[in-house]
């Protein structure tokens, strides 16, 4: 069903009705109290039994941010101080013997209700605890008060670069570090825009009437685990995803009509908005889920360029394509669109009706390649959402309930048609 565009609402958002994992492996030395004892090991982990209760020796030990027991997954950069990421859902991991860690870490965030940076918090494979930071260089307990042992700590952000970007420093382990979780598991990359970056996800209402104004943005809502990327890894049995995704970014034209910052240009980043270049040398994804083009779509309103360009955005497209198939030549690549529109637009104009169809450019970019020879190329349609049932998330994002919807059809999809 045709259904008309909406004007947008709230700042790097659209709206409507209708990689990479790493380990940062850079060999840098253990930082630890000079004398500080080190406690022995667990029996799961080395074979030495533990001493016996109450005879512990636990001390504070910094592990630098850069040091190998340290894992991330997601995108990020080593600074002079630490390491640099901002895409929503990236994941540090470590594994220690002890009863407590906490971390050093320095944040962009500027604060209030859209400038807070968020996280999760899982110990031991535990339910997730947000944890909200401050501006500037802070020390955050992790876990306190556990009993003395082998723990597993994740710190999972859920906020995306629109709010600021973040710097650990390093992590505090109140016993003895040791090496972080062996990774396993198919590896998803998923690149996009608000809709990958789960926006407003921790949010769902019904609209009630057609004038009905959705709630605005707000970083706390902001939830990568309800989000269709990584619910789509959940049902594949894959690890956490990596999120490559901007808010309001289209392929050739950006939410505002602007051109910079291109989803194409931020794929080449490490960190949106810093001049430091991803380093693809790095192990590629089996998978790479490409939905982009939302914003191309809904840019644009009460302007001659309501319509997206047919030619500047096959241009653009077909060039990303070229581009990840260079850089990742084994991987599978799967071409998207959506909910929150199929990429029809039409224009009604003194009685004459034009349109377009974003979605339809999508297959005919797909079979072009494929026609060129690249067998692992492909075009998933996916649903529009529908508001009356499923509700909205915030500025007409899709609910909770659209993102589970869209994960399963997609994780069906790459299960009986991509077979990675």
């Amino acid at each position: 069903m045709r259904t008309r565009l909406h004007a947008t609402r709230g700042p790097a958002a659209t709206v409507s009705r209708g990689f990479m994992a790493i380990t940062l492996g850079l060999g840098l030395s253990l930082s630890a109290c000079k004398g500080a004892p080190r406690p022995p090991g667990g029996p799961t982990d080395s074979g030495v039994p533990p001493p016996p209760p109450g005879e512990e020796t636990l001390s504070w030990v910094s592990v630098p941010a850069s040091d190998v027991k340290v894992q991330y997954i997601g995108r990020t950069y080593r600074s002079d101080t630490g390491v640099v990421f901002s895409h929503p859902g990236v994941t540090i991991r470590a594994r220690f013997w002890g009863d407590a860690i906490r971390m050093q870490l320095h944040d962009a965030g500027t604060g209030g209700e859209t400038g807070t940076t968020w996280f999760d918090v899982v110990v031991d494979g535990g339910p997730p605890r947000q944890l909200a930071v401050r501006n500037g260089l802070s020390t955050y307990p992790l876990a306190t008060g556990l009993a003395v042992g082998l723990h597993t700590v994740e710190l999972t952000k859920r906020t995306e670069s629109l709010v600021g970007h973040s710097e650990l420093v390093a992590l505090e382990v109140h016993g003895e570090p040791r090496e972080p979780p062996m990774r396993t598991g198919l590896r998803l990359e998923f690149v996009g825009d608000s809709i990958t970056c789960a926006y407003g996800t921790d949010v769902s209402l019904i609209p009630d009437s057609p004038s009905w104004v959705a709630p605005t943005f707000t970083s706390k809502n902001q939830n990568p685990r309800r989000g269709y990327a990584w619910l789509t890894a959940a049902l594949l049995g894959a690890e956490p995803p990596v999120l490559i995704c901007y808010s309001g970014h289209g392929v050739y034209r950006n939410l505002d009509r602007s051109t910079s910052g291109l989803v194409p240009a931020l794929y080449e980043r490490a960190v949106p908005d810093h001049p430091v270049d991803w380093d693809f040398s790095r192990e590629s994804p089996d998978v790479i889920v490409v939905n982009a083009g939302t914003n191309d779509v809904f840019a644009g309103s009460g302007t001659n360029a309501f319509l997206p360009d047919e030619a500047a955005f096959k241009s653009a497209y077909r060039t990303f394509l070229a581009r990840l198939r260079t850089l990742h030549p084994r991987a599978h690549l799967v071409c998207t669109l959506g909910s929150m529109t199929d990429g029809y637009k039409q224009l009604e104009q003194d009685g004459a009706v034009t349109s377009v169809h974003v979605g339809d450019w999508l297959t005919e970019l797909v079979t072009e390649r494929q026609q060129q020879g690249d067998t692992r190329v492909y075009r998933h349609v996916m649903a529009e959402q529908v508001p009356e049932t499923d509700g909205v998330g915030e500025d007409w994002h899709p609910s909770a309930t659209t993102h589970q919807k869209m994960a399963t059809a997609l994780s069906q999809f790459i299960r009986d048609v991509v077979r990675p």
